[in-house]
């Protein structure tokens, strides 16, 4: 069941090293309840860092236009990025693997399919964000503004960089939702230019014709 553990563990051997060495705790002697919680957590502010990264840094900016390249909302529009993202995403996913000290093949499918259906919400065209809930749980009302063309001033790097937890931006100082934001154009400076096609996307920007 830590298959993924046992992997990762055989290529830090290669360095004469072990997920041991980096270990914090050992989440498996937790309650199941407890382990499922903390694993989610800890993801979830992993991908919100890993978000940070692809709007903060050009190179990493240029295979994330092709999620911000959509013009409307809606749960498509969540399934719209580069191939180098889920590259990125799942490599810095095992950081918290290693301070864990492993997950089952059942936390990550739990965990994975509450992001999607998260995910989908957040790109769905609806108003929600979901009363008071809305300072913990990313919602529709909150990313929409994430995807504005019009970025607020002193915000060049973006806001809203939640996955499926919104309280990251709450307490980094992120957080940006002036009004509903519905009638608000959606894109990035220049994104004219950018490809339209799906192929032609996936190749940016290592092949810009």
């Amino acid at each position: 069941s830590n298959t993924a553990a046992l992997f990762f563990n055989d290529i830090l051997g290669i360095i004469n090293l072990s997920i041991a060495d980096f270990q914090l705790f050992d989440i498996n002697t937790f309650p199941y309840w407890a382990r499922l919680l903390v694993f989610f957590v800890i993801i979830d502010f992993v991908q919100w860092f890993t978000h940070t990264l692809l709007h903060k840094y050009e190179f990493l900016w240029n295979f994330h236009k092709v999620h911000h390249s959509v013009k409307q909302m809606g749960f498509a529009a969540h399934l719209r990025y580069h191939w180098m993202e889920p590259v990125l995403y799942n490599s810095m996913k095992y950081i918290p693997l290693a301070i864990m000290g492993g997950f089952t093949a059942q936390d990550v499918a739990i965990v994975h399919f509450f992001n999607i259906a998260i995910g989908h919400l957040n790109h769905a065209n609806i108003n929600w964000d979901y009363g008071y809930l809305k300072y913990v749980l990313n919602n529709p009302k909150m990313h929409i503004w994430h995807h504005a063309k019009e970025l607020p001033e002193g915000r060049k790097n973006g806001v809203n960089f939640g996955i499926s937890l919104s309280i990251w931006d709450y307490i980094f100082k992120t957080n940006y939702i002036p009004h509903s934001g519905r009638d608000i154009e959606l894109g990035f400076e220049g994104d004219e230019q950018f490809p339209k096609g799906f192929i032609k996307q996936e190749l940016y920007p290592l092949v810009k014709k």
